[in-house]
């Protein structure tokens, strides 16, 4: 789980967000505006969400551009559009789920 911190109070205002959405729902709710926080997690549970997500929305893809290179080879369009989906998918979900600084 992650905490919400309000950037202009430096002030922690909730615990036990599960994701970037729940938090900008709880921050509505609590008339915090949107650029006024931040969703901080541990690494170790940013790690843990990136898989969970990968592999709920993007392991499928990879399966989906390999299937493609085996069957159409790698420079195919059939490949290349698999790819972009998948790389697309992945590079959505990091930035979801960002490293902490």
């Amino acid at each position: 789980m992650a905490v919400l911190k309000q950037i202009s109070t430096q002030t922690i205002f909730a615990g036990g967000v599960k994701d970037a959405v729940h938090a900008a729902h709880i921050a509505k709710q609590a008339e915090v505006a949107a650029d006024d926080y931040e969703l901080i997690f541990d690494e170790q549970e940013i790690q843990a969400l990136r898989r969970t997500q990968y592999s709920q929305e993007s392991d499928y893809l990879f399966f989906d551009y390999m299937a493609a290179v085996t069957e159409f080879g790698e420079t195919s369009p059939e490949a290349v559009a698999a790819k972009d989906a998948w790389l697309a998918k992945r590079n959505a979900i990091k930035e979801t789920y960002a490293k902490p600084e």
